[in-house]
Order: structure tokens, then sequence, then C-alpha cells
């Protein structure tokens, strides 16, 4: 009996430091934050504008994994025209900048530096990040409609509308992004950066034809940006 009682206490202490292990980690599981929300602002060399929320797994501080979705547009709004062939219609795009893009889908991996920890408590920490990644338009090839009005000076009521449609055009860019972030409380996330980026915002409609002639559109460049952004880890 009395060994019984023996075994009994010490597999009730085996469990209770067992528990006790558990506790800890658990608590470790909670207060390490996995996960960056982010919302960024960028201005482009392309004369457009962009916002992006993210969210980005970081299994560990220096690796993760970011999917972004980015609305662009450019500025100011813009619409492109013409005149028919045969002279008697002028053309019109129905709504302002239908040939560009206006989201695409971003993944990207993303590696930081460590950290370098500022202030009494270390409540402030600074570190610098790089990530490359895809552009991916969504859709890649546009499709919109445009309105014929009489030519004549005055008329601007439509008379006809036809919808056309690009093919061929290209399904995936690339990009380069890095940025310098200031976090506070291990939560609160501010960034500032640069992208760089062969993608297109046009690529969706360089191959329509309208009256038998290519749209006149800004020439292919690479892209470069800058973009402020906030963030939330948890």
């Amino acid at each position: 009996m009395n060994r019984f009682k023996t075994l009994i206490v010490r597999f009730s202490i085996a469990i209770f430091i067992l528990c006790g292990f558990v506790s800890l980690y658990s608590q470790d599981i909670k207060e390490k934050r996995l996960w960056l929300v982010e919302l960024n602002g960028a201005l482009t060399s392309q004369s457009s504008w962009e916002v992006e929320p993210s969210v980005t797994f970081l299994p560990i501080d220096y690796v993760g994994l970011t999917a972004g979705l980015v609305f662009t547009s450019p500025y100011p709004s813009k619409s492109l025209g013409g005149v028919a062939v045969n002279k008697q219609f002028r053309w019109s795009e129905t709504n302002d900048n239908s040939v560009s893009y206006f989201f695409a889908f971003l993944p990207a991996l993303r590696l930081n530096s460590p950290k370098l920890w500022i202030g009494k408590d270390n409540d402030y920490a600074l570190y610098l990040s790089v990530s490359p990644g895809l552009t991916i338009p969504l859709p890649s090839d546009r499709r919109f409609t445009i309105d014929y009005f009489p030519n004549q000076q005055g008329e601007w009521s439509a008379i006809k509308r036809e919808e056309v449609t690009n093919s061929g055009a290209r399904k995936v860019y690339y990009n380069v992004r890095t940025a310098v972030s200031l976090e506070i409380d291990e939560r609160l996330v501010f960034s500032a950066g640069y992208t760089f980026s062969d993608f297109d915002i046009y690529g969706g409609s360089r191959n329509i034809t309208v009256e038998g002639s290519k749209l006149s559109l800004p020439k292919v460049s690479m892209m470069h940006s800058a973009f402020v952004g906030i963030g939330v880890r948890f």
C-alpha cells in the first residue's frame, strides 16, 4: 500500500511539473506575434497611386511570407478617345481609366534584418527589410466599353456602345521592395520604403485596337514607387 501511495505521489508530481511546462510553453506561443497586418500607400513613377492591404506570416523574426492586394489608378483621371475612320463619329471610353489595371495580387518573400533596440526599456526597434515578390494583375487582360458620338461640336449623347477586349497580356511581373520600419512595443509598426518593378499599369490594354489602330498609351517603363505604411503585429 505504501508503495502504491508513493507511486501516486510521484505521478502527481510528474503531472504537476508537466502541466507547468505546458503552461509556460503556451504563454510563449501566445506572446510570440506571428502575424503582421499592414496598410501601405504609394505614389509611382507611372503617375499612379497605390493602396495595398497585406498580411505577413513570420514564423521567425527574420523570414516571412506576405500576401497583398494592391489597388491602383492613374492620376489625374484620364479618358482616351479618338475619331472613327469614317470621320462621322468620335469615340471615348465609357469610364475614365478603363485602360489601366485596377488591382493586382502581390505575393512576396520577406527578409528582415536583426532589430536595433532603442529606448530605456527597449520599447522601440528599428529594422530593415527586403521583399522580392510578384505582381499578378487580376485579370491580366482588360475589357471595357467605348461610346460613339456624332462628330459635331457640342454633341455628347452616345448613339452606340461597343465592348473591346485585350488578349495576350503578360500574366506576371516582378518587384523588389525595401523598407525601414519602426516597431513600438513589439506591436505597432510604421514603415517607409521604395519599390522597383517592371509592372506595366497599362499592360492589359496594349493589344486593344479601336477603329483599326492600337490605343495611344504611355510608353512601357520600369516602375519606381515610394510608400509609407502602418501595421499591427499579433
